[in-house]
């Protein structure tokens, strides 16, 4: 045996397909939603993009990729109606829970307002001082 570095996406896609044919043995069939699907939502104000959610979902769980409002927005409330767009999108998807990453610079204090529980924490990374926060939100059914 032996171990390659290769990192192409046609790799990356055979090493999905398996881990997604292996749960789907171990998961119920009532499971109602589909391995993976992408979701977002993207404020816009007249032609320009100004933010935006971009989300997946994986067997009932959806995992906030990207979040970006416009710096000249922030504090307004456009985040947190972005939030609440993409947590019904959420419901709506039959997930369980939201999940998401962010760090001590960005905007840990935004997400635990809005009912988000952090279950876990890396500290100094990337650098020295800085901390990486992981965001869970139960969805109610």
């Amino acid at each position: 045996m032996r171990i390659i570095e290769n990192n192409t996406l046609e790799l990356q896609a055979k090493i999905k397909d398996k881990i997604v044919a292996f749960g789907n043995k171990k998961l119920p069939t009532t499971i109602d939603t589909l391995p993976e699907s992408t979701f977002g939502c993207y404020l816009y104000d007249e032609d320009k993009l100004v933010g935006g959610i971009a989300a997946h979902c994986f067997w009932n769980i959806m995992h906030i990729d990207f979040f970006w409002v416009d710096e000249n927005l922030r504090g307004q409330g456009q985040g947190r109606k972005l939030l609440a767009e993409i947590e019904v999108i959420a419901k709506r998807e039959h997930c369980k829970a939201i999940h998401l990453e962010t760090f001590s610079f960005e905007a840990p204090n935004f997400y635990k307002k809005n009912g988000y529980e952090e279950f876990g924490k890396i500290k100094d990374v990337p650098i020295l001082g800085c901390e990486y926060f992981f965001f869970k939100k139960i969805i109610e059914s």
